[in-house]
C-alpha cells in the first residue's frame, strides 16, 4: 500500500468512529517487550498466560533502525529458492523524519520459527532513484522469484511526487545463496519508465495506478506463463475505490483489463465497498482457488482491516467476503486499542504445514489520524478455518483453533 499518512492527506473527511462492540477483549500481557539476543529481530510481545488467545508478536519494530522509525510494511515473503527452511521478506519502511519517502529492506527467518526475523545490516537495499519516475518515493508491491531466470522480480510503486501513482518492476538476481547477493548494486531497474502507469482515458479515467498484487500460472495449452496484476487506482471512481486487473506473458508489457460487468461501471474485479479504501494487497492461490488478501480502510479509513476475495478464476467471478470476517477486534486475547486498532499489508502465508497472517498495525492515535499512528509488523497465527464461497476453499485465519482439518485450506 501506499504510506497511510500520504492516503489520510487525500482522504475527504476522517469520519467519526464507531464505539465498538463490548465483547472485544482486551489483551494481557504476561512479560515485558524483550529483545532478540543479537539485536536482530524487532520488539516481541508475547502473550498472556491464556489458554484461550491468539498468538500474535511483533516482527519488525520501528525502534530498531531509523529508515524505519514511523512505520513497517508490505511483507512480501518467500521460501529461499537457494537454501531450503529459509524464508527472505521483502518489505517498506518509512522514517519519522522523513515521512514522504520511503525505501525498501530484506530479512531472514528459519521455517521453524517464522516470527522471529533477523534484518539485513545493509538495510535498505532499495531507495528512490533520485531521477526519472520514482525519483521521490518508492514502495514495495510485489516479489516474485523466477527459476528461469533465477531472479527476483521486485514490484513497486513510485512516483516523482507524495504519492506512489506509477507501477515499476526491478529485477535482482537471485545469488548463490538467495539473500546475501541482494543489494543495492545488484537490484537493476526494468527500463527507464514504468510497466504500468495511470491511463487518463475512457474506460479507465485513471489519475493514479499502484499496489500491484502479481502472480503467474503456466498454461498447459499455450505452454507459457500468464501473468496478472492485481492493482489500486485513483480517478473518476474516487480515492482508492477498488481493485482492477492487467495482464502480462512476460511480466514486463502489460494489457488494463475494464471488466464490463461491474453494474457500476467501475470495471473492477469485485463489487467494492462504497466509501471504502481498497490499498495494498497480496494474490495467492489455495487448491483451486485464487484468493486476494486486502488492505481496507472503511468509512474513509476509519477502520484499516485484512479483507479477503476469492475466486475459481483469476479474470473473473471475484467475490468479496465479509469485511469483518477478519477483523482484528475478534482476535481473542490479542487485541488491544493500544496496540492493533488499525491493521494493514496484510499477507497470508502457508509455512511448515501452519498458516500465519504478516501485517502493519498501530495503536489507536490520540488524533484518530491513521496517519499519525507508528505501525509495527506483526506475525499472528492462524488457526480458525472459515468458509469462504460455494466452489471455493476454506481459508485458515486469525482465531481460536478449529477443530483438527487440513492445514492447507483444501
Amino acid at each position: 500500500m501506499r504510506n497511510l499518512f500520504q492516503t489520510a492527506v487525500w482522504a475527504t473527511f476522517m469520519g467519526l468512529l464507531t464505539v465498538w462492540c463490548s465483547w472485544c477483549p482486551s489483551t494481557a500481557w504476561a512479560e515485558e517487550t524483550r529483545l532478540a539476543k543479537d539485536g536482530a529481530t524487532a520488539n516481541v510481545l508475547p502473550l498472556a498466560a491464556h489458554s484461550a488467545a491468539i498468538r500474535g508478536e511483533i516482527v519488525l519494530a520501528r525502534a530498531s533502525h531509523d529508515w524505519m522509525s514511523q512505520q513497517i510494511e508490505e511483507p512480501c515473503i518467500l521460501s529461499n529458492p537457494k537454501v531450503p527452511g529459509r524464508l527472505i521478506m521483502f518489505y517498506s519502511a518509512v522514517s519519522s523524519s522523513n515521512r514522504v519517502v520511503a525505501a525498501i529492506g530484506k530479512a531472514w527467518a528459519d521455517t521453524r520459527d517464522p516470527l522471529r526475523w533477523y534484518q539485513d545490516d545493509a538495510n535498505p537495499i532499495f531507495r528512490p532513484d533520485g531521477h526519472g519516475w520514482d525519483s521521490c518515493t518508492i514502495r514495495l508491491d510485489t516479489v516474485l522469484y523466477v527459476p528461469e531466470e533465477d531472479a527476483y522480480y521486485i514490484y513497486y510503486s513510485g512516483t516523482t511526487g507524495t504519492v506512489q501513482d506509477r507501477i515499476g518492476l526491478a529485477i535482482c538476481p537471485a545469488g548463490s545463496d538467495g539473500y546475501s547477493g541482494v543489494t543495492a548494486a545488484a537490484i537493476a531497474r526494468y527500463g527507464a519508465a514504468p510497466v504500468l502507469a495511470p491511463e487518463a482515458t475512457a474506460p479507465f479515467h485513471e489519475e493514479m495506478a499502484s499496489q500491484a498484487a502479481v502472480m503467474r500460472e503456466r498454461n498447459a495449452a499455450t505452454q507459457r506463463w500468464d501473468w496478472y496484476m492485481y492493482y489500486s487506482y485513483r480517478g473518476k471512481d474516487g480515492i482508492l475505490p477498488g481493485i482492477r486487473l492487467a495482464t502480462s506473458q512476460d511480466g514486463k508489457t502489460w494489457t488494463r483489463h475494464f471488466n464490463g460487468d461491474d453494474p457500476r461501471g467501475m470495471g473492477q474485479i469485485f463489487k467494492s465497498t462504497a466509501n471504502a479504501y481498497y490499498e495494498w494487497h497480496q494474490v495467492f492461490k489455495v487448491g483451486a482457488t485464487y484468493v486476494l488478501c486486502i488492505e481496507v480502510g472503511v468509512e474513509h479509513g476509519a477502520r484499516w482491516r485484512p479483507g479477503l476475495a476469492v475466486s475459481t478464476d483469476p479474470v473473473q467471478g471475484w467475490t468479496q467476503i465479509d469485511l469483518d470476517t477478519m477483523l482484528q477486534t475478534k482476535w481473542t486475547g490479542l487485541y488491544e486499542d493500544r496496540t492493533l486498532y488499525h491493521v494493514a499489508t496484510p499477507a497470508l502465508y502457508l509455512i511448515e504445514a501452519k498458516w500465519y497472517l504478516f501485517a502493519q498495525a498501530c495503536g489507536r492515535p490520540a488524533n484518530d489520524n491513521y496517519g499519525d499512528g507508528e505501525w509495527e509488523m506483526w506475525g499472528v497465527a492462524c488457526n480458525c478455518v472459515i468458509p469462504t464461497r460455494p466452489g471455493c476453499a476454506d481459508l485458515y485465519i486469525p482465531g481460536l483453533p478449529t477443530p483438527a482439518g487440513d492445514a492447507t485450506g483444501k
